[in-house]
């Protein structure tokens, strides 16, 4: 049986706090962490018009990676949990449009001034019950290899 490479890159846990929640990975797991990105204002289109948060995330170094955000109210952070499986897309907005018509609930994504959906790109997936997040592989992927050896996400 031949291995191919997954679209999966990642999933993500929606935390309270992130300190405590790396160190009981680390303890439990033995994942190290990239450095915490603190308030990254970042624009996202969504069903009821443009938002912008302020997101603080960090990742493991080891893969597959896990992608811990800080909760925060009134966005698609709220809820403490499970979040989301990160998949590599080469196109979003068609990844996205074609997740859409076959019934997968957008629900928000970083976009540029035309409304193109870029990435940090969600879904619902009602059968799964759980949320997709499409990452372009031309803009995330050299994001989290600078990220990964020891720069800035962002």
């Amino acid at each position: 049986m031949a291995v191919s490479e997954s679209r999966v890159y990642h999933v993500g846990i929606v935390v309270p706090e992130l300190e405590p929640a790396m160190r009981e990975l680390t303890e439990t797991t033995g994942v190290t962490w990239g450095r915490i990105q603190r308030d990254i204002p970042t624009r996202f289109g969504t069903p009821d018009g443009p938002r912008v948060w302020n997101v603080t995330f960090v990742y493991s170094k080891e893969a597959p990676y896990i992608e811990l955000l800080q909760q925060l109210d009134d966005s698609i952070w709220a809820e403490v949990g499970f979040h989301h499986i990160g998949l590599w897309s080469d196109d979003v907005h068609a990844d996205s449009t074609a997740l859409e018509g076959r019934g997968g609930a957008w629900q928000c994504a970083m976009t540029d001034d035309t409304g193109e959906r870029l990435g940090g790109c969600y879904h619902l997936l009602t059968a799964a019950h759980c949320r997709v997040e499409f990452a372009s592989v031309e803009r995330s992927r050299p994001r989290l290899e600078r990220y990964l050896a020891g720069g800035d996400y962002m």
